[in-house]
């Protein structure tokens, strides 16, 4: 049998004045998604080099495939590279710019629901 007393609910987890659960419910799972490709693109991808794949079009033998173009494009503009990324695809600084605008949006979302439920 559980004591009642031990258990951690939800309600006194959104009273942490910096706890976890108020940010993830700020950003939301399509904003962390997003906030987590980019950070990835930022820190872990050296698109001057090739690297493993999954894309099918890769795999096959295509030396160009649009997706691929998208990211290493969005990588190259966080590396400094800025010429290189608009040569890579001419779409990944637009991209990149509707992403942190959708990311601010779901924030905003996120800000007005608190403000008006409380």
């Amino acid at each position: 049998m559980i004591n009642n007393n031990s258990q951690i609910k939800i309600s006194e987890l959104n009273n942490l004045p910096l706890g976890i659960l108020r940010y993830v419910r700020l950003i939301g799972l399509e904003g962390f998604i997003w906030t987590a490709a980019l950070f990835y693109f930022t820190f872990f991808v050296n698109p001057l080099e090739t690297h493993f794949t999954i894309c099918p079009l890769s795999n096959v033998g295509f030396e160009y495939c649009p997706g691929c173009g998208l990211g290493n494009s969005i990588s190259l503009f966080f590396n400094g590279y800025f010429i290189e990324s608009f040569k890579t695809h001419i779409l990944g600084i637009p991209a990149l710019i509707i992403i942190l605008h959708r990311i601010y949006s779901i924030i905003k979302f996120n800000l007005k629901k608190q403000k008006t439920t409380t």
